[in-house]
């Protein structure tokens, strides 16, 4: 073999090694930015999303639409004792004029702690929370998603990984280069986001281009109401 021969093994072996080394690399950082990630989304939705807190998480959320759906609720109205995925003593249940569920979240002093509305839909259920919905779909039960619009701020969810948007950002923004099954456009979760979390300045859109779920809000009224009924537990 030639030194010609040998010089280009030897170039060969070395860009072998190098290239080993940094797939190595970058998988321990790839493991390191989604744990980092999930941290800084967690604190990313309390902060742009105080509306739902401390009580309507995806996670949360999944587990009291999976026990509702699992019950069949009792048309004059009824008190559920521990409402499955809240933090509460009970809930209320009312039917307004229209047949509307409405839930009332409450403390042990009977204190109102957040209120909402229940919907069913084919592939889950939504929630109305004030000016936004929350969305369920549960058509894979392994893993199920959540969406959430509002005029101002949207996010979607899945297996603690988030994409976030709002009305002043260009394009939603990930917590993990996973959360491709959301948005393939979508850019990643940096460091920077959270950081800059309350300035996100630029044009800005919608997951679907409109309402998350704007469908539904064409099929039902947004009026509310509560009716008497009686105390019972599921």
């Amino acid at each position: 073999m030639d030194g010609g021969v040998g010089f280009m093994v030897a170039v060969a072996v070395i860009v072998f090694i190098a290239v080993a080394l940094v797939r190595r690399g970058a998988r321990n950082d790839t493991g390191l930015g989604r744990k980092t990630g999930g941290r800084r989304a967690e604190a990313l939705f309390v902060s742009m999303f105080p509306e739902l807190q401390p009580h309507f998480h995806p996670e949360r959320v999944i587990e009291f639409v999976r026990a509702r759906q699992a019950r069949t609720p009792k048309r004059e109205g009824h008190t559920v004792r521990n409402p499955k995925g809240f933090a509460a003593a009970a809930a209320e249940v009312r039917f307004d004029d229209k047949g509307r569920e409405q839930w009332r979240l409450l403390d042990e002093a009977g204190a109102v702690l957040a209120q909402f509305r229940y919907e069913d839909h084919r592939e889950g259920a939504a929630l109305r929370v004030g000016q936004g919905k929350l969305t369920v779909n549960l058509k894979d039960r392994a893993r199920p998603r959540v969406r959430y619009w509002h005029p101002e701020r949207e996010f979607k969810w899945q297996e603690r990984i988030w994409v976030f948007q709002t009305t002043m950002s260009e394009s939603p923004f990930e917590s993990s280069s996973d959360s491709s099954s959301f948005s393939s456009s979508s850019s990643s979760f940096s460091p920077g986001a959270a950081a800059g979390a309350a300035a996100i300045v630029a044009a800005g859109g919608t997951f679907d281009g409109g309402g998350a779920s704007a469908g539904w809000d064409a099929e039902r009224g947004e009026s509310g109401g509560d009716s008497g009924g009686t105390a019972t537990a599921y």
